[in-house]
């Protein structure tokens, strides 16, 4: 058998699903290495790499009622140790391929994998252009930055001071994390800190530079709001998990009291309106012709750029549904709760996600939610009797109509003040590092300072960024002599 692209679904871009079947089937019928052409297999792994994007990304609901939204990640490891096997092979060019297979697809350990190709398979030409994508992809993230200078504490928090040689510091990683790749400048950082790292939309794209945070000494800690995502982090090398991320570090106490307006609106959407197909705003307008939910109102809230708020506007006059819905943009974050509390409960449908911020403000604001349960990077278990429901799909309208129907059944404010919020979720993030600590080895003198998620600025007290001005300092001379990058950035 010669494999080719065309064994695949003529409709190459629409049948994601069947091209990973049709891997798969290709490796568990013994056929995967009958071909004798590396083209053959540089375009079966660009293929399989697409489909599972698409799937995983954007086909996410097709995804979970087909075969379940674990089953890629489950049958790569499933089939690992027939590719570790052949990669052992007495013949160069299958042992090529099946190392080929193993760094360039998200089986398990594929970021170690992609750290030794680098000395091993770095004049083999795919692997070659596999890393100037990558790097291609950072830079273009940059350029892509209306922003050009950026404050330290606008990506990264200190948590607790290093008091070396037997005490490291803590240093939070939750935006822009590909300024950190410089191996050279992470070895300096690594000296001083324990990274906790809180990817800003999750690891779904599984991008590879994350693989220059496990190549440390010491593990990493990533904060991933999903099982899926913290078992396919947990399959890498050198990395420990926490669910801890994000919106569980809202602020406890920014939010008038419960039930302190007039509920004006039946349903909010909060999403930016610059990432449509991300966050499915027309799904829910969709959603709201269903006979169940075509007497609601919604209220549409999030920030974003003119052209793309005009965009949706025409999209809800199109629908014919301006008579229900209103659209506010780029409301300050204090006012955004304000509104929420004139609502009676959210719903969020963002394809992807990492402990999303807005579900948490809705359930501080006593608002229940709905949510569509493929949604990438959420914490399921957060959705009890108290906070509201994650379904599938399918089953939206219904889920959204019941919860309008018994708004009392629900207590979301009373869940978050006692199970959530910067107080509680603080406290367990300093457990499970005051527990790393010890099992590695170093002391803890001293608990990490209250973690917020709102803003840039991520300090809840003022004073906790004043105390660690001789650190900031430290971190900006490094970012200065080992950040290749065109961009500034300033120490405070």
């Amino acid at each position: 058998m010669h494999i080719t692209r065309t064994d695949f679904p003529t409709d190459y871009h629409s049948c994601p699903l069947k091209r990973l079947e049709t891997f798969f089937h290709l490796i568990d019928s013994g056929h995967i290495f009958n071909s004798v052409s590396p083209d053959s297999f540089h375009q079966l792994r660009a293929a399989v790499a697409d489909a599972l994007v698409q799937s995983l990304v954007w086909h996410r609901p097709t995804l979970e009622t087909y075969r379940g939204l674990l089953w890629p990640y489950e049958s790569l490891r499933e089939r690992a140790p027939f590719f570790e096997q052949q990669a052992e092979s007495k013949s160069p060019f299958i042992r090529n391929q099946a190392k080929l297979f193993l760094t360039l697809l998200p089986f398990p350990g594929q970021w170690h994998r992609i750290i030794t190709a680098e000395n091993e398979l770095i004049k083999n030409p795919e692997f070659q252009a596999f890393i100037s994508t990558e790097q291609h992809n950072i830079e273009a993230k940059i350029r892509q930055k209306h922003q050009k200078r950026f404050k330290l504490r606008h990506f990264c928090q200190i948590l607790k001071k290093p008091r070396l040689p037997h005490e490291k510091g803590i240093l939070r990683i939750f935006s822009l994390p590909y300024l950190f790749t410089d191996q050279n400048f992470l070895k300096q950082l690594c000296r001083y800190y324990f990274l906790y790292i809180e990817p800003p939309m999750g690891i779904v794209f599984r991008h590879a530079w994350w693989r220059h945070f496990t190549a440390q000494s010491d593990p990493c800690l990533f904060g991933a709001g999903s099982d899926e995502d913290a078992r396919f982090l947990e399959s890498q090398e050198n990395v420990l998990t926490t669910r801890l991320a994000h919106g569980d570090f809202l602020e406890n106490d920014i939010c008038p009291a419960a039930g302190g307006g007039e509920k004006k609106f039946d349903i909010v959407f909060n999403a930016t309106f610059d990432d449509l197909p991300r966050k499915r705003h027309l799904l829910m307008l969709s959603l709201l012709k269903h006979p169940l939910l075509n007497a609601a109102s919604a209220l549409f809230i999030g920030r974003g750029e003119p052209a793309a708020v005009d965009l949706f506007r025409e999209k809800v006059r199109q629908e014919g549904l301006e008579g229900r819905i209103t659209v506010l943009d780029n409301l300050r974050r204090q006012d955004v709760t304000t509104y929420l509390t004139r609502c009676r409960m959210g719903v969020h449908l963002s394809l992807y996600e990492n402990a999303c911020r807005c579900i948490y403000e809705f359930f501080r604001a006593d608002l229940p939610c709905v949510i569509s349960s493929s949604m990438a990077g959420i914490n399921l278990k957060i959705f009890t009797p108290q906070t509201g429901l994650a379904v599938t799909d399918k089953n939206l309208p219904e889920a959204i109509g019941y919860v309008l129907c018994h708004p009392d059944q629900f207590s979301p404010r009373n869940w978050f003040m006692t199970r959530s919020g910067t107080r509680n979720s603080t406290y367990r993030l300093n457990r499970q590092l005051k527990t790393i600590y010890t099992d590695f080895g170093y002391r803890w003198t001293e608990d990490i300072v209250a973690l917020g998620s709102s803003g840039a600025n991520r300090y809840i007290h003022p004073s906790d960024y004043r105390r660690f001005g001789e650190q900031f300092k430290q971190l900006h001379d490094l970012f200065s002599a080992h950040c290749p990058l065109s961009v500034l950035i300033n120490p405070d």
